[in-house]
């Protein structure tokens, strides 16, 4: 990111705070927030729901998927990358014990006895190694105010699908 003067800053700032306004009147005037008659009045959706057959398990079903896909995407994703053989490095240190740290590929070298193929990692440098390190992709402070979120949300929709008449 570029550095910006102080007055460029604030014209940024100002710029953001201006299209999160205009968004919020959007959505104010199409009804979303409930004051005014709008395609977006909670309950004029609440009665197109109902017509297109959503029941309040439906709903409380959608927000556990939501919750459970937010908290662990990123296992989800890593676990991939790793079958897949993305994401790992050269682990070979050399005598003053730096790490290589190229990318590496993963081949398959031949199938003993036991029936499991046996892999082998092919660095850019031309290193040939056993084993190679993986790099994870961890949640961070959005993804886990995603997740909390989420669960949240669960929870409010857990209390009013149990607790109205």
């Amino acid at each position: 990111m570029p550095h910006r003067t102080y007055g460029q800053q604030r014209l940024y700032s100002f710029g953001l705070t201006m299209i999160v306004m205009g968004a919020c009147f959007g959505l104010y005037y199409l009804g979303f927030f409930g004051s005014v008659e709008g395609p977006l009045d909670p309950g004029q959706v609440g009665e197109r729901l109902v017509h297109l057959g959503v029941t309040r398990t439906h709903v409380l079903a959608f927000a556990l998927l939501i919750i459970a896909v937010s908290a662990s995407w990123n296992w989800i994703y890593n676990l991939v990358s790793f079958a897949i053989g993305s994401r790992l490095t050269c682990n070979l240190r050399d005598p003053q014990e730096t790490l290589c740290g190229a990318p590496v590929k993963r081949e398959k070298i031949g199938l003993p006895k036991n029936g499991r193929p046996l892999r082998r990692y092919l660095c850019s440098q031309g290193h040939k190694r056993p084993a190679a390190h993986f790099h994870p992709v961890k949640k961070g402070i959005v993804g886990h105010t995603l997740w909390v979120t989420a669960l949240i949300f669960g929870l409010i929709v857990f209390h009013s699908s149990y607790h109205l008449p």
